[in-house]
């Protein structure tokens, strides 16, 4: 295997099961960690003169000693959405789900790399638009040892 690739997970509140997906990544200790990652996307302003903000907040965990090579948010919004911007990430929007892309970011081994920005939302029902899910996944790369954890 050359390169490890996180599963993504969502959730769906009116879904009637769940689904749990392990990653197989370990933390400096041996431990399985499901998430190597934490993100929270809230509501920050429902009107900001034709379009709304939701904040994107999301931590690398110090515990986990992988290099990044490429994180990717996923975030379902209850409507469909036009167009999307997030500084320092790409993009990409289909149908009500925006994805975002940072590639090359090689400095989350073991940095606690943290994210916090406002993400725009361009959509014909701004003012009441919402999020139903997100998640957030981390490709890694090959450390110095030549391990992934």
């Amino acid at each position: 295997m050359k390169s490890y690739v996180k599963p993504i997970v969502l959730a769906n509140e009116e879904l009637a099961e769940g689904v749990y997906a392990a990653s197989g990544a370990t933390t400096a200790d041996g431990e399985t960690s499901s998430d190597c990652w934490t993100v929270s996307v809230t509501k920050d302003q429902s009107d900001a003169g034709g379009y709304c903000t939701f904040r994107v907040a999301a931590t690398h965990s110090q515990n986990v000693t992988h290099i990044s090579t490429k994180t990717v948010v996923t975030v379902v919004f209850s409507d469909t959405v036009t167009s999307a911007e997030f500084e320092g990430f790409t993009a990409s929007v289909s149908g009500s789900t925006v994805t975002l892309t940072r590639e090359s970011h090689a400095n989350a081994y073991y940095s606690g790399d943290n994210f916090n920005t406002l993400l725009k939302i361009w959509s014909n029902n701004y003012k009441t638009i919402d999020v139903i899910s997100s998640g957030i996944t981390c490709t890694h790369a090959v450390n110095v040892q030549g391990g992934f954890d």
